[in-house]
């Protein structure tokens, strides 16, 4: 009897990576599995299945395994170390160098790969918004630092300010898909961080 499932030289982490890097372009509902099939090495449903279980536990760990890598730009944000200013600085250069990267798609798989869902897909939508509120988790505990520790002023708008930030690392998605160059985006960081201070 023949028997079916994933080939001896099968390579799942790299099947996840490349997977990653297919619903980071794509987005998720625009991506079958007959297409994952054919990019992960045109392998058999059965192969897919028995690897993974389903397009959406993939997808899942392709999430994990991007948050982990090229999504962890929030790290600063977590260094006691650093000063706030500083960390949230080095965060804006770390996401736009991410997301304008040559070596994989443009932009956040967390911002692109969940946009335009049908209701069908509410996990999906679950799975990278909460991706993305740990990216704002972390500005917000930064920006609280700022403020305990004198940084920033006491009757700061936390809560405002926490928005800018993570309007502007999430709107880099879209400038990057959009062609909009590193050095520009830098330099628009740079005139954020500018501001930092005055907020009220």
């Amino acid at each position: 009897m023949t028997r079916t499932g994933r080939p001896r030289e099968f390579d799942r982490d790299e099947a996840v990576r490349t997977a990653m890097h297919l619903f980071w372009e794509y987005g998720y509902e625009a991506i079958s599995v007959a297409e994952l099939q054919k990019e992960l090495g045109g392998i058999s449903a059965a192969s897919f299945y028995a690897a993974f279980g389903s397009k959406l536990k993939l997808f899942k760990e392709a999430m994990s395994l991007y948050m982990a890598t090229c999504g962890d730009i929030v790290a600063p944000l977590k260094d006691p170390d650093q000063s706030p200013r500083d960390a949230i600085k080095q965060t804006l250069r770390r996401a736009i160098e991410v997301q304008t990267g040559t070596t994989h798609p443009k932009g956040c798989m967390a911002v692109v790969a969940g946009m335009n869902l049908s209701e069908k897909n509410q996990e999906i939508l679950e799975v990278v918004e909460s991706a993305r509120a740990e990216t704002r988790k972390a500005i917000a505990d930064c920006i609280t630092r700022a403020v305990k520790i004198g940084e920033l002023p006491k009757k700061t708008n936390r809560e405002s300010v926490v928005v800018l930030f993570d309007t502007f690392i999430k709107g880099i998605a879209i400038e990057a898909r959009d062609g909009i160059s590193t050095a520009a985006l830098l330099k628009s960081s740079e005139v954020l961080m500018a501001t930092w201070g005055q907020f009220a």
